[in-house]
Protein backbone atom coordinates (compact mmCIF):
# COMPACT_ATOMS: atom_id res chain seq x y z
CA UNK A 1 0.00 0.00 0.00
CA UNK A 2 1.43 3.32 -1.09
CA UNK A 3 1.27 6.17 1.14
CA UNK A 4 0.92 9.96 0.03
CA UNK A 5 3.81 12.51 1.03
CA UNK A 6 3.96 16.39 0.73
CA UNK A 7 6.37 15.44 -1.90
CA UNK A 8 3.20 14.42 -4.46
CA UNK A 9 1.63 17.76 -3.62
CA UNK A 10 3.65 20.52 -3.86
CA UNK A 11 1.57 23.06 -3.57
CA UNK A 12 0.19 22.02 -0.45
CA UNK A 13 3.36 21.87 1.27
CA UNK A 14 4.02 25.64 0.14
CA UNK A 15 0.64 26.73 1.47
CA UNK A 16 1.76 24.97 4.76
CA UNK A 17 5.29 26.74 4.38
CA UNK A 18 3.26 29.97 4.30
CA UNK A 19 0.85 29.76 6.60
CA UNK A 20 3.46 27.93 9.11
CA UNK A 21 5.19 31.99 8.19
CA UNK A 22 2.99 33.96 8.79
CA UNK A 23 2.13 32.38 12.08
CA UNK A 24 5.58 33.07 13.60
CA UNK A 25 5.21 36.66 12.14
CA UNK A 26 1.98 37.11 13.77
CA UNK A 27 3.35 35.62 17.38
CA UNK A 28 6.29 37.81 16.95
CA UNK A 29 3.77 41.29 16.40
CA UNK A 30 1.94 40.35 19.09
CA UNK A 31 4.69 40.03 21.86
CA UNK A 32 5.66 43.08 20.57
CA UNK A 33 1.99 44.58 21.04
CA UNK A 34 2.08 43.19 24.32
CA UNK A 35 5.58 44.25 25.58
CA UNK A 36 4.31 48.06 23.85
CA UNK A 37 1.01 47.92 26.38
CA UNK A 38 2.87 47.09 29.75
CA UNK A 39 6.01 50.17 28.91
CA UNK A 40 3.19 52.25 28.51
CA UNK A 41 1.51 50.91 31.90
CA UNK A 42 4.72 51.59 33.65
CA UNK A 43 5.38 54.69 31.84
CA UNK A 44 1.94 55.91 33.12
CA UNK A 45 2.06 54.61 36.66
CA UNK A 46 5.61 57.00 36.85
CA UNK A 47 3.93 59.72 35.68
CA UNK A 48 1.20 59.29 37.99
CA UNK A 49 3.56 59.31 40.59
CA UNK A 50 5.74 61.92 39.67
CA UNK A 51 4.51 64.25 43.37
CA UNK A 52 4.99 61.71 45.39
CA UNK A 53 7.98 61.88 47.45
CA UNK A 54 10.84 58.99 47.33
CA UNK A 55 9.08 57.60 44.54
CA UNK A 56 10.89 55.17 42.72
CA UNK A 57 10.25 55.54 38.62
CA UNK A 58 10.43 51.92 36.83
CA UNK A 59 12.13 51.12 33.79
CA UNK A 60 10.87 47.91 31.92
CA UNK A 61 13.87 45.89 30.47
CA UNK A 62 12.96 44.76 26.99
CA UNK A 63 14.57 41.25 25.67
CA UNK A 64 14.63 39.17 22.33
CA UNK A 65 12.70 36.01 22.63
CA UNK A 66 12.12 33.09 19.53
CA UNK A 67 9.80 34.78 18.59
CA UNK A 68 8.90 37.87 19.35
CA UNK A 69 10.39 39.91 22.60
CA UNK A 70 9.28 40.39 26.04
CA UNK A 71 9.44 42.76 28.77
CA UNK A 72 12.12 40.47 31.14
CA UNK A 73 12.09 42.63 34.05
CA UNK A 74 11.22 45.94 35.88
CA UNK A 75 14.30 48.36 36.80
CA UNK A 76 13.52 50.49 39.73
CA UNK A 77 15.40 54.06 40.13
CA UNK A 78 15.70 55.72 43.56
CA UNK A 79 14.66 59.11 44.01
CA UNK A 80 17.79 61.11 44.03
CA UNK A 81 16.32 62.79 47.70
CA UNK A 82 13.67 61.46 49.69
CA UNK A 83 11.59 64.39 49.59
CA UNK A 84 11.81 64.13 45.85
CA UNK A 85 10.31 62.12 43.15
CA UNK A 86 12.92 60.35 40.24
CA UNK A 87 10.18 60.68 37.44
CA UNK A 88 11.45 62.71 34.72
CA UNK A 89 8.43 63.97 32.43
CA UNK A 90 10.32 64.72 29.62
CA UNK A 91 11.56 61.19 29.56
CA UNK A 92 8.20 59.62 30.13
CA UNK A 93 6.50 62.16 27.43
CA UNK A 94 9.08 60.53 24.65
CA UNK A 95 9.08 57.26 26.56
CA UNK A 96 5.02 57.07 25.65
CA UNK A 97 5.49 58.32 22.41
CA UNK A 98 8.07 55.83 21.67
CA UNK A 99 5.51 53.04 22.70
CA UNK A 100 2.92 54.41 21.12
CA UNK A 101 4.21 54.75 17.52
CA UNK A 102 5.86 51.04 18.12
CA UNK A 103 2.46 49.54 18.94
CA UNK A 104 1.12 51.16 15.81
CA UNK A 105 3.89 50.09 13.77
CA UNK A 106 2.87 46.17 15.11
CA UNK A 107 -0.92 46.86 14.79
CA UNK A 108 -0.23 47.67 11.04
CA UNK A 109 1.99 44.45 10.49
CA UNK A 110 -0.84 42.55 12.43
CA UNK A 111 -3.78 43.69 9.67
CA UNK A 112 -1.16 43.06 6.99
CA UNK A 113 -1.05 39.34 8.03
CA UNK A 114 -4.45 38.97 8.41
CA UNK A 115 -4.68 40.31 5.04
CA UNK A 116 -1.91 37.94 3.75
CA UNK A 117 -3.36 34.74 5.85
CA UNK A 118 -6.39 35.47 4.03
CA UNK A 119 -5.37 35.58 0.51
CA UNK A 120 -3.47 32.00 1.43
CA UNK A 121 -6.50 30.88 2.04
CA UNK A 122 -8.35 31.84 -0.49
CA UNK A 123 -5.83 30.47 -2.67
CA UNK A 124 -6.52 27.32 -1.57
CA UNK A 125 -9.80 27.05 -1.53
Amino acid sequence: MATLSLLYFPSVACWIDSVFYIIIMLLSSVSALQASSLRMDISAHNVANVNTPGFAKSRPVQTSQNPGTEISAIQKTEAPTPDLSATDLAEEAVQQIISEKDFAANAAVVKTQDKMLGEVVNLVV
